[in-house]
């Protein structure tokens, strides 16, 4: 499962969750981006109640005000986000990790080792099949 983010509701669901957040930034029209989003869902629904799994559109939706359209520009521009997918990796409400274009599932699983999050040898079976069929 994941949580469409946006600029204001980023706070509540990202800097202030309970558990360790991945939010990823993307475009609907990015390849990279839809390529990575079943390893995502995956990483979601095997990691439930462990790590929470944000989307954050960096494009311009079509009921979007110039308002809202800024303040979504603006959290991208806080966070740096140059290049889709952009992959940010939030622990106790800090950023921990950056992930930079397409990513492996074995890549970010391991990653998340790193920082402390454990994982179950069926959650790391799992993801690395959804990496096996974005080819």
């Amino acid at each position: 499962m994941s949580i469409l983010v946006k600029p204001k509701n980023f706070e509540a669901e990202v800097l202030r969750a309970e558990t360790p957040v991945l939010v990823d930034f993307f475009g609907e029209h990015c390849l990279p981006c839809l390529l990575l989003r079943p390893i995502l869902l995956a990483l979601g629904e095997e990691l439930a109640g462990r790590l929470k799994i944000c989307m954050f559109n960096t494009d311009r939706e079509r009921r979007e005000s110039d308002e809202d359209y800024e303040e979504k520009f603006k959290t991208i521009a806080e966070y740096g986000v140059m290049h889709l997918p952009t992959l940010l990796l939030f622990i106790d409400g800090e950023l921990k990790r950056r992930f930079i274009g397409l990513q492996s599932g074995e890549e970010l699983l391991a990653a998340f080792a790193e920082e402390g999050l454990a994982l179950e040898a069926h959650v790391i079976d799992k993801v690395e099949k959804e990496d096996e069929g974005k080819v």
